[in-house]
């Protein structure tokens, strides 16, 4: 099961799909070659919006390539019925590759090192 954490209010909740054009039952969104996917719809948007509209782009590790100046919602895979504190772990652990990814790219950039 796909978590995400919201990068501005750490609002925590599981991927899911309701349909982007035809409505259909909620269903959680699988990871696979192609990303986030819905059984359904196919490959997602990478996008998460939380309940208090705060958007951002989804940071899957190994998937993407995040930029600098744009904010990220960390993507864990977690197995169903882990508890918080596992969640939490595994989304902090992303966060810190995600910080790690977000650093390298502004050292890249001052120093021009590839």
């Amino acid at each position: 099961m796909l978590y995400a954490r919201c990068a501005f209010c750490g609002y925590t909740a599981p991927l899911n799909c309701s349909g982007s054009f035809m409505p259909h039952p909620t269903m959680f969104v699988e990871l696979t070659a192609m990303g986030p996917t819905c059984p359904t719809c196919g490959p997602l948007p990478p996008v998460f919006t939380c309940p208090y509209m705060h958007t951002q782009y989804l940071y899957v590790p190994g998937y993407t390539a995040p930029q600098q100046g744009y904010a990220y919602a960390p993507v864990a895979q977690v197995q169903p019925g882990a508890s918080d504190h596992s969640i939490q772990s595994e989304l902090g652990k992303v966060a810190v590759q995600l910080g790690g990814k977000i650093g390298e790219g502004v050292v890249q950039g001052m120093f021009g090192q590839s």
